[in-house]
């Protein structure tokens, strides 16, 4: 969870604007909505010396602390720096080159979260640290190397199932990390396979075992890697849509599942010869769960 104190002799932008930068940070981080603080104190004349902000009639650039867990990469910390500095400038009107961020990593042993103190020894590294229920019991090494490559943009922020097949969405690569070269002869394929991270469902609602699915009764149960639900393990999607066309690192679909400000993880191409060579068999509680998905 990172925390994230700003100062400036400028009033703050309210509460509106900071909770907007906290969500960026979410998302791009891949945490729970509500897993970033931020401060914005407002320096009092006289508390200060930086010639810029006594000179200059605009807004001066804020300057910022950033706290955050050791087990985020550096790429992942890169970018969070960037993110802040362009999202800064952009709601403040200030100039992103007069925005100065440092951060300071909360060594292992050295955080109290939640009434327990971290540790890289007893958590799985990562995003996922920052949920409720303080379960530690993975197994395996921890992967820390998944960034996202990109970002969903749609009119669709509320977390409902159904009727996706007419969404309109806009998948945006990192400018940072690409070049309109990572998508060239892509608008040559009908379909796209694209790989996302379920960012809004919170670790506490993980299910591991069996439920029903959309907690129907009438369905059967059915355990979390029978189903596709949102709320399983690592919190991955996959789903497959239509390509309309690609302009620069922009990709338009159509009929993607994913919610406003979903990271994406990898995006392919769909290849006829990828799909099942058998008949597909499935129960018959799939086939009114999915009447109205698409």
């Amino acid at each position: 969870m990172p925390v994230i104190r700003l100062f400036s002799p400028a009033p703050s932008p309210g509460a509106a604007v900071l909770g907007e930068l906290a969500d960026s940070v979410t998302a791009l981080l891949g945490l729970e909505r509500g897993h970033c603080w931020v401060w914005w104190q407002r320096l009092e004349p006289d508390t200060f010396h930086r010639p810029e902000w006594h000179a200059g009639a605009a807004a001066p650039a804020p300057v910022g602390f950033v706290v955050c867990k050791e087990s985020y990469s550096r790429p992942q910390v890169h970018r969070l720096l960037r993110l802040l500095q362009d999202r800064l400038g952009a709601l403040l009107d200030v100039p992103r080159e007069e925005i100065y961020l440092t951060v300071q990593r909360a060594a292992d042993g050295e955080l109290l979260v939640r009434g327990r103190v971290w540790s890289l020894e007893q958590d799985a590294a990562g995003p996922a640290l920052d949920g409720d229920d303080g379960r530690t019991g993975m197994t395996g090494e921890p992967i820390t190397d998944l960034v996202p490559i990109a970002h969903v943009r749609n009119e669709r922020r509320e977390l409902v199932d159904d009727h996706w097949g007419e969404v309109t969405s806009v998948i945006r690569l990192d400018a940072e990390r690409f070049t309109a070269d990572a998508l060239l002869s892509l608008d040559s394929f009908s379909h796209l396979e694209v790989v996302f991270h379920f960012h809004r469902v919170p670790p506490a609602k993980v299910q591991e075992g069996a439920r029903h699915p959309r907690n129907n009764p009438q369905w059967p149960l059915a355990g979390i890697f029978a189903q596709r639900g949102k709320n399983r393990p690592n919190r991955i999607g996959v789903s497959r849509c239509r390509l309309v066309k690609t302009d620069g690192l922009d990709l338009h679909v159509v009929g993607l599942d994913a919610v406003d400000g979903t990271p994406v993880l990898d995006i392919k191409p769909y290849l006829r010869q990828f799909g099942p060579r058998e008949e597909v068999v499935q129960p018959e509680w799939v086939d009114e769960l999915m009447r109205d998905y698409y």
